[in-house]
């Protein structure tokens, strides 16, 4: 199984923001190695999809 299928890596901080209103946590932060991007990762979810398409 794929790892993004598993999880959301989330580099966008307005909606990192936003799902955290929305009650989800998530899991770290890190930066990513290659572009030193800044992410939070997320557990993949119905509901959590729901707020990413709703947004």
């Amino acid at each position: 199984m794929k790892v993004e299928q598993n999880f959301f890596f989330c580099y966008n901080s307005k909606l990192m923001a936003h799902l955290k209103r929305n009650g989800f946590s998530y899991i770290c932060s890190a930066l990513h190695e290659k572009s030193g991007n800044k992410f939070w990762l997320f557990q993949r979810s119905e509901e959590l999809q729901a707020v990413i398409d709703a947004n």
